[in-house]
């Protein structure tokens, strides 16, 4: 279970951490020809969302390294949880079936990951 919990967690840091640093430090227009959702958003907005989404890519990996992972990771994997709800409104609310599916997937590792983790400790 622990080998799994880390397949999934390596995964979605991969995927947060590059996503959330495109967010947070691509310039706007180019961002806004990647993806449609952020000309409908403050650009603070969207470098927040950036920023909390690399944070919590980082919680799940780099704390595994140390003691504190007990704590750290479920944390870091709820908070990502959340914003793919947050996500997954967006999408619903634009019509966006396939990135809806993404959010609801992404949502499942996540919310996996904390369940996992707390069941170990």
């Amino acid at each position: 279970m622990n080998i799994l919990l880390w397949i999934i967690q390596i995964f979605l840091a991969a995927l947060f951490i590059t996503v959330g640093l495109a967010k947070a430090v691509v310039p706007m227009p180019t961002l806004r020809k990647a993806m449609d959702w952020v000309n409908e958003h403050d650009p603070k907005k969207v470098r927040a969302i950036g920023i909390l989404e690399t944070i919590g890519g980082f919680g799940l990996f780099f704390p595994g390294l140390y003691p504190i992972h007990d704590l750290v990771i479920p944390l870091s994997a709820t908070g990502l949880a959340i914003l793919m709800i947050f996500a997954a409104i967006t999408n619903f609310n634009r019509g966006e079936k396939q990135e809806l599916i993404t959010n609801i997937a992404l949502f499942i590792l996540a919310s996996f990951v904390v369940l996992g983790r707390l069941a170990l400790v």
